[in-house]
């Protein structure tokens, strides 16, 4: 048997031999797969074994595939693994009581025939968005879930731009921003696609932000970066506007030209060579407290490789 191309595990519950042929024949040469029959079969496994993503059939004999999903969402230890539910009969009921339960997407069979590559993608997209970051506030836990859901409704049917504007939006009413922006970066200059808020720093010129001293230590050191006073700390870009709009508050986050499937392959790490392709910048009057700079950084880089994923497809 070859070795996987990553070391994620998916565990594949179904009854039909066939569909773990399907799946196997799919996604089997990157991933480790582990196969069952029945829903008490997969609890044993994940009292056994480390799982990353669970596929589930809806419809077995004995607990259904939504049963499993309601009990799997209750286990304080297990309800974290993404679910991916499938069916051969899906209907919108079902669907939203997938959806209301816990799933993290809802997937019918007819796609492993009729467009295999969206189903390895959506697999990849809840591998990527799937992260957790402890102890986080009821609230802060909410709005990552609601971006990361809104973010893979929007990834169907959207393109570039417009997946980008609604992730921006999102992002900044969420997060109570009063101002963010999205820049699209080349070695000529600096492109500004997208921005959202009530406030923009007065005399904003893209051209200058290349000229920013935290803006080029960011690309040099490839991380986000994050300050409550940038007025004294000089940490922050665009700094007199940002004071004389009382946002002394900021967080720059490098987005990376990389594929989910890309990140998945490196162990969820950027590469050292993966080039720089976008900013997102965030201001606000509010400070920012840790978890909060821990859960947009790690959000916008990790969708930021479905963002790349649909540049390159422009």
């Amino acid at each position: 048997m070859s070795t996987p191309e990553t070391n994620y595990t998916i565990l594949v519950v179904d009854d039909d031999k066939a569909s773990h042929i399907i799946v196997k024949n799919l996604i089997g040469k990157k991933y480790e797969l582990v196969h069952v029959k029945e829903p008490q079969q997969a609890i044993n496994i994940l009292s056994e074994k480390r799982i990353n993503l669970i596929l589930c059939d809806i419809h077995m004999p004995g607990m259904t595939g939504l049963e499993f999903l309601e009990a799997i969402k209750k286990d304080i230890d297990k309800k974290d693994i993404p679910i991916l539910l499938m069916t051969s009969l899906p209907t919108v009921e079902k669907e939203q009581k997938a959806m209301d339960l816990g799933a993290k997407d809802f997937i019918n069979k007819e796609l492993f025939h009729l467009s295999p590559i969206e189903v390895a993608q959506r697999i990849e997209m809840k591998l990527v968005s799937n992260f957790r970051i402890p102890d986080l506030s009821k609230k802060l836990a909410a709005n990552q879930k609601e971006i990361v859901q809104d973010m893979m409704v929007r990834m169907e049917t959207m393109d570039f731009l417009n997946v980008s504007q609604e992730f921006c939006h999102q992002i900044a009413k969420l997060f109570e921003l009063e101002h963010l922006s999205f820049w699209k970066l080349s070695k000529e200059k600096p492109n500004l696609l997208v921005t959202v808020g009530s406030k923009t720093p007065r005399d904003y010129n893209p051209q200058d932000l290349y000229t920013e001293l935290v803006f080029r230590r960011m690309i040099k050191n490839r991380k986000p970066y994050y300050t409550n006073n940038i007025y004294n700390s000089k940490l922050g870009v665009f700094i007199e506007g940002s004071r004389e709009e009382g946002m002394p508050a900021e967080i720059g986050v490098p987005m990376f030209a990389i594929t989910e499937s890309d990140l998945i392959k490196n162990q969820m790490k950027i590469p050292g060579n993966a080039p720089i392709f976008g900013y997102m910048l965030m201001k606000r009057s509010k400070v920012f407290s840790t978890k909060e700079y821990a859960v947009l950084s790690k959000l916008i880089i990790r969708c930021s490789t479905m963002i790349w994923r649909l540049y390159k497809q422009m």
